[in-house]
């Protein structure tokens, strides 16, 4: 807001020096920054130095100034903050800030850019959670009850965002900002199934030497190493970008799909006893058509009873091709329309979370929350919501399956953590997980999966 509307709110009349406040405040630990005071400044960057005033508990004070993390300092104010975010040389006030920054539509809305009510009030725009019903974060200084928070759930179709109309609101881009640079995804290339036909869940995963490992599950939540070999022991999986498992020629028997390095879908069929035979192109007749798929996973999203694989293609769009049951997949069919909402997603995988016997798609998002969207049994999901809590808490994963590994019926997810390690977070049955477990002792074991 401006530095002179909304003094209603305040609930105390002493102005706090600008030297007393910023006394109050020590930098959020974070990497210096890398832009420069009023000069080009990556998304990322504007979200954590807003990430930096809600680890500080700046609070509200039209009055007061509170520190960047380099020690620069900004009025704790709607538009003091966005200054702050944005790394500008002053702060600016809400009828000022379009003088920075470029209007543009609310579809267009990307990580740091804002919404701007010139007469009163601004707050910043963090991530499309699901840019298709509406649904974002964002980070604001509301007022002296509501001071610095996000990320903060709302959707841009509401009638009112931040206590004003939506309609007062128009969205801008600083004129600095820049994208951030593409950085290759690390691969996910483990994958859980009952690999050995004894009725519980095992891991298998391409190791540093390009072998596809074999570690089987004990069915307590627990599975024993080290892994041994499925297809000898001479590199075979070099370049392969991820893989995932089913019964996807319907022998009983599971096998592995994965992206090899000519970007086709490639099916390697198990013998039941933890061995692996093949493979052969699910898509005969097609050449790289998996070409910078980002994430996959397998299931029977439409209720046929073969197994197909969900991606999230080269448009950051959740595609499901259909399994025939005899190893080979149709066309890819849109699961939540073609948005590309599932940019920046980390990992996905697939599971009847709720208990309805149809599959859904649970996944790390762009703000690092394990998101379940639900399946409706005809190839299509419904809104996310998370799992565990909006915390973060999977910063850092880079794989995740899905599955009953603990025999309660229900399904949880394992995944490898920052630390490298497989962990298995239980579930309820009703959509949410509990805290993880280490799956096989040892620190760091899982570091080249």
């Amino acid at each position: 807001m401006t530095s002179f509307s909304r003094r209603s709110l305040r609930t105390f009349a002493t102005v706090v020096a600008a030297g007393a406040a910023a006394s109050l405040f020590t930098a959020a630990p974070q990497a210096h920054a890398t832009s420069s005071i009023g000069g080009q400044i990556t998304r990322s960057e504007v979200l954590a130095r807003a990430q930096s005033w809600v680890n500080n508990g700046v609070p509200y004070n039209q009055g007061g100034y509170a520190p960047d993390p380099e020690g620069t300092n900004y009025r704790e104010d709607c538009s003091g903050y966005v200054s702050m975010a944005w790394h500008l040389s002053s702060s600016l006030v809400t009828s000022t800030l379009p003088s920075v920054s470029t209007q543009e539509s609310f579809s267009s809305l990307n990580s740091g850019d804002i919404l701007d009510y010139t007469a009163e009030h601004t707050f910043l725009f963090a991530n499309w959670t699901n840019q298709a019903n509406g649904d974002f974060t964002y980070y604001a200084e509301s007022n002296p009850n509501d001071p610095t928070h996000g990320p903060t759930a709302a959707n841009i179709n509401s009638s009112s965002l931040e206590g004003w109309p939506t309609s007062y609101y128009g969205a801008y881009r600083y004129n600095n900002i820049v994208d951030d640079p593409a950085t290759p995804a690390r691969p996910a290339r483990v994958a859980a199934g009952d690999f050995n036909g004894d009725g519980k869940l095992d891991v298998v995963g391409i190791d540093a030497n390009s072998n596809m490992q074999f570690y089987p599950g004990d069915g307590a939540g627990d599975v024993s190493g080290p892994g041994t070999p499925m297809l000898g022991t001479t590199g075979l999986w070099a370049n392969f970008k991820a893989i995932a498992s089913g019964d996807f020629n319907s022998d009983g028997k599971t096998d592995i799909a994965g992206i090899d390095a000519n970007n086709n879908m490639m099916l390697y069929t198990g013998d039941g006893n933890g061995h692996l035979t093949g493979g052969t192109n699910m898509m005969p007749g097609t050449n790289g058509a998996w070409v910078n798929f980002k994430a996959i996973t397998a299931g029977d999203f439409t209720g046929t009873g073969h197994i197909g694989i969900a991606g999230i293609d080269a448009n950051n769009n959740l595609m499901f091709y259909p399994g025939d049951g005899n190893g080979h997949l149709g066309t890819g069919i849109p699961m939540l329309g073609t948005n590309g909402a599932w940019v920046n997603f980390k990992a996905i995988t697939a599971g009847d979370f709720t208990g309805t016997g149809h599959l859904g798609i649970a996944g790390i998002d762009a703000n690092n929350n394990m998101q379940f969207y639900p399946g409706d049994g005809t190839g299509h999901l419904s809104s996310g919501s998370p799992m565990l809590g909006t915390t973060g808490l999977w910063s850092g994963f880079h794989a995740i399956m899905a599955g009953d590994f603990t025999g309660t019926g229900k399904l949880g997810i394992a995944g490898i953590d920052a630390n490298n390690n497989l962990k298995f977070y239980p579930g309820d049955g009703n959509g949410h997980l509990s805290a993880g477990t280490q799956m096989l002792p040892g620190n760091g074991l899982w570091v080249n999966f």
